[in-house]
């Protein structure tokens, strides 16, 4: 395995991309929100976006593939041993990203590598590629940093929030229905209120929240 390369299934890559790009800002005219943020914290792969009202983190971990999916060969790279490293990409490049390597069910699992090019004089670069080795056509693409304040999403959404009661919440529909297209990977949906944002994870790998619009009868904090 390349020291210097971290490798993901195509369809966890794609995946994480996906997770959040539908809760990123639209409008190219915001860099900031119109992002999808990817970091290698050196042992898990990390895909970020949010707007003014909603947030949301996706992860991957190399222990995460199914049995079928570990045998020796072609399948066996995954994960990497390079430093941490985060990178900010234009919601055109991710989408771009996704488009380029998308393949079919059987191929879900063919590793892709991701090289982090750090920048001295220019900025920084995150290059995605397939070999050959998997009997695929070898692609690849460099995706450039978009050098913009990008919110820490996974620091804001670390800590647990301690969870109140209340008889209805508030939220808008057409913004939190973007939660419901996340993949669910060992598990289901929970939503927890508190401080008038609403946190949502679903399975567990995601976590991302919602501001609420309106909380009805806020009572006690409650024990989580």
């Amino acid at each position: 395995m390349d020291i210097d390369t971290v490798y993901v299934p195509t369809a966890d890559l794609l995946g994480l991309i996906t997770d959040v790009s539908v809760l990123a800002g639209q409008e190219k005219e915001i860099p900031e929100t119109y992002a999808v943020c990817i970091e290698w914290d050196g042992q898990q792969l990390h895909a970020m976006a949010g707007d003014d009202t909603r947030m949301g983190v996706s992860s991957w971990h190399p222990d995460d593939l199914p049995e079928e999916a570990t045998q020796e060969g072609v399948f066996s790279r995954r994960g990497g041993h390079c430093d941490p490293w985060k990178i900010v990409l234009s919601l055109h490049d991710a989408a771009d990203i996704v488009k380029t390597f998308k393949v079919s069910e059987k191929n879900r699992w063919v590793p892709l590598g991701l090289d982090f090019v750090p920048g001295v004089t220019a900025c920084h670069k995150l290059r995605v590629s397939r070999d050959t080795s998997s009997g695929l056509t070898g692609k690849s693409i460099v995706a450039l940093d978009r050098n913009v304040k990008f919110a820490d999403v996974r620091d804001m959404l670390a800590a647990e929030p301690t969870p109140q009661k209340v008889t209805d919440v508030i939220v808008n529909g057409e913004s939190f229905a973007a939660f419901g297209l996340v993949r669910q990977r060992g598990g289901g949906m929970k939503l927890t209120f508190a401080d008038g944002r609403v946190r949502v994870t679903v399975g567990e790998r995601f976590v991302g929240q919602i501001l609420a619009a309106r909380a009805a009868r806020r009572l006690n904090p409650v024990a989580a």
